[in-house]
C-alpha cells in the first residue's frame, strides 16, 4: 500500500484550508442547530448536544488538517483554523438570529470559539501523533 505524500505548506497557508476543512463539517451542522433551536427545539435536547458535539469535531478536524498540510505549524494555528471556522458559522448564526428577531447572548460567543479552538488544538496534538514514528519522542510521551 503506498502512502500518500501531501504538499508541504507554510503555516498560514495551512490554517486557511484548516479552517475551510473545518467549515465543511461545522456550517451544515451549524444551520440545521440553528433552524432547530429556531423550530422550539429545547436547547438541552440530545439532538441539539449531539449537533454540538459534531460542530466540536468539526473543529478538531480543522485542527489536524493543518498539522497534516505543514511540518512547521504548531498547535496555535491549529487552534486558529478552528476558531476561524466558528467566526465564520457564528457569523451566519448571529444574522439568522438577527433576521428572526432573536435575543442575542453576546457572552457565549468568545467561550465557544475558546472551546472550538481547543477543539482543534486536540486535532492538531492527534494528527501529530498520527504522524510521529513508532519509537520517537512524540509518540511516547515526550521521554
Amino acid at each position: 500500500m503506498s502512502q500518500v505524500v501531501l504538499p508541504d505548506l507554510e503555516p498560514l497557508q495551512a490554517v486557511w484550508r484548516g479552517a475551510v476543512t473545518a467549515l465543511v463539517v461545522v456550517l451544515p451542522v451549524a444551520v440545521f442547530n440553528n433552524v432547530l433551536v429556531a423550530d422550539g427545539e429545547d436547547a438541552s435536547s440530545p439532538l441539539v448536544l449531539l449537533l454540538f458535539g459534531l460542530i466540536l469535531l468539526g473543529g478538531a478536524s480543522g485542527g489536524w488538517a493543518v498539522i497534516r498540510l505543514s511540518s512547521r505549524a504548531g498547535l496555535p494555528h491549529a487552534a486558529a483554523a478552528a476558531a476561524a471556522a466558528y467566526v465564520v458559522a457564528q457569523a451566519l448564526g448571529v444574522v439568522l438570529r438577527v433576521l428572526r428577531g432573536d435575543e442575542i447572548n453576546w457572552l457565549g460567543y468568545p467561550l465557544a470559539a475558546l472551546l472550538m479552538a481547543t477543539c482543534g488544538m486536540l486535532g492538531g496534538m492527534f494528527a501529530r501523533r498520527w504522524q510521529a514514528p513508532p519509537g520517537s519522542a512524540s509518540s511516547d510521551g515526550g521521554s
